[in-house]
């Protein structure tokens, strides 16, 4: 005898599909809409109308609801046949035997993106689903990280409180060039700063003229200068006041000239308290009145000059407020003169001025130096510089392999020696030929006595040469120990 017990027996999606559109249509709505009805107004005579009102009005709208819930599953089991959710309990393990969990947790997933209600039987499955997985889970996501870090970069963001000290100050003062007063101590770092500004200077500014004032005159600074177009040396610190402000007079007159005949040009005014300190001594306005002129008027000109100095009290470099408040002022600080900053509180050229944070600067500094910088009004980390001088003042040293030859100096020393028992009238050929005319009148004197200018010009020989030209030569020839300058207004040769 046959039995037709199949309880594995499997069903076409079309007889799932008829099954499911059974189990959809014993949905009772419409019996829900009328019981509403109904009872409504059993409860409205019983109690009061607003209670039947509300039970009528919930039962219409819930059959509302089932009845539009109830069309769209119809259409989801034709169109898609999606059924899982609608399944009867005995229906939906049936058919989660046949097709398998994740094809059902499929349907379910759509039909519930779909806004459809599922069973109860649906959501005892998803509840079973996520207590299988979900302690597979930690091992899962560590397998991920395993084999996905390597592709991982990973930006990490660490603070840098130095980050914001830091400055390029050189690519600053040479892209735009202003009129600039640079403040600090001896040793401080202020050569070697304008040494790399004027380099790069000359880099992005191909066609501009730097012209130097150097009052100090120190062969170990020399490299600073030895890029630059013009450079007028005298080592003023035992020179007579008198004596400084003629050869700063002629040095001015020079820089004009040569600003005359070029569109850019940048005078350097080196040790400028040194130089500003004698020429108020010789009771010469000569420097605060160029100064000035310069940083009103210089720049529209095409003429722009930086200004060196120790320390921001101007008066100690006969300058005053009117002229240092036209300029950009930058301030070298390192572990030296801590102290010094400390007095410059009152000279009014910092906007703030904290030492706690410049201590700090020099210490995290890779040059031990702290620099303010006008333009922002802030501190910053003083950079690594090139020394060009080949001089370390730090520890007071030559940088290796740029001793100097002794052997050269001695025999420069024989040399001069030599030539001091030899007339005069030996000069360097490097002397320009304004110079050579000059002293070709002293040499043709016939009277040895000091001569003044006004007694040269009645020469024929100069008496065609500006006062400024003749008194640059007569600077020439004493730099040179060819002339005799009596600090007033006379010059002569040594022999007479």
């Amino acid at each position: 005898m046959m039995s037709r017990f199949e309880p594995n027996s499997n069903k076409t999606p079309q007889q799932w599909s008829a099954l499911a559109l059974r189990d959809n249509l014993s949905d009772r709505s419409g019996h829900l809409v009328v019981a509403g009805i109904v009872g409504g107004g059993l409860l409205a005579s019983a109690t009061t109308p607003l209670l039947g009102g509300i039970l009528a009005a919930y039962c219409v709208v819930k059959g509302m609801q089932n009845a539009f819930a109830a069309d769209k599953n119809k259409k989801l089991i034709k169109d898609v046949g999606c059924i899982a959710h609608v399944l009867k309990p005995s229906d939906f393990r049936a058919y989660r035997s046949q097709i398998g969990d994740e094809k059902i947790l499929a349907e379910l997933q759509y039909a519930d993106d779909e806004g459809m209600s599922l069973s109860a039987d649906a959501w005892d499955f998803i509840s079973e689903i996520s207590a299988k997985v979900q302690p597979a889970l930690p091992q899962l996501q560590e397998s991920v990280e395993v084999h996905s870090s390597p592709s991982k970069t990973a930006v990490i963001d660490y603070y840098d409180p130095n980050a914001i000290a830091q400055i390029d100050i050189i690519s600053l003062i040479s892209e735009r060039i202003n009129n600039t007063i640079l403040i600090g101590i001896p040793g401080s770092g202020k050569g070697m700063l304008v040494a790399n500004a004027i380099r790069e200077i000359k880099r992005k500014h191909p066609g501009i003229k730097v012209f130097v004032i150097d009052p100090k005159a120190d062969q170990k600074e020399a490299g600073y200068y030895d890029c630059c177009d013009v450079i007028k040396s005298f080592a003023c610190m035992d020179a007579k006041p008198s004596t400084v402000a003629v050869w700063a007079e002629s040095a001015f007159e020079e820089y004009a000239l040569c600003a005359q005949h070029n569109e850019r040009t940048l005078l350097i005014v080196d040790e400028g308290t040194m130089l500003g300190n004698k020429l108020s001594q010789a009771k010469s306005t000569l420097l605060v009145d160029k100064l000035t002129s310069y940083t009103s008027g210089g720049d529209s000109a095409g003429r722009n000059v930086w200004f060196m100095m120790q320390s921001p009290y101007v008066t100690g470099a006969s300058l005053n407020l009117s002229t240092t408040s036209q300029m950009t002022s930058i301030v070298i600080a390192f572990s030296e003169n801590i102290g010094a900053i400390a007095q410059w509180k009152s000279a009014k050229i910092f906007k703030q001025l904290s030492l706690d944070e410049v201590s700090n600067l020099v210490e995290s500094s890779p040059t031990g130096r702290a620099m303010y910088y006008g333009k922002t009004g802030k501190w910053y980390m003083m950079p690594l510089l090139t020394n060009y001088s080949g001089y370390d003042r730090d520890n007071r040293k030559y940088l290796p392999g740029m001793e100097p030859n002794k052997s050269n100096v001695n025999k420069d020393e024989n040399s001069l020696a030599a030539d001091s028992n030899q007339s005069s009238d030996i000069v360097k050929p490097s002397i320009s030929s304004r110079a050579q005319l000059v002293l070709e009148y002293f040499n043709a004197a016939k009277t040895k006595e000091p001569k003044t200018v006004r007694d040269m010009k009645k020469a024929d020989r100069l008496s065609g040469l500006d006062d400024v030209l003749l008194i640059i030569a007569l600077t020439e020839l004493v730099n040179a120990n060819v002339l005799i300058f009596d600090c007033e207004s006379a010059w002569s040769k040594s022999e007479w």
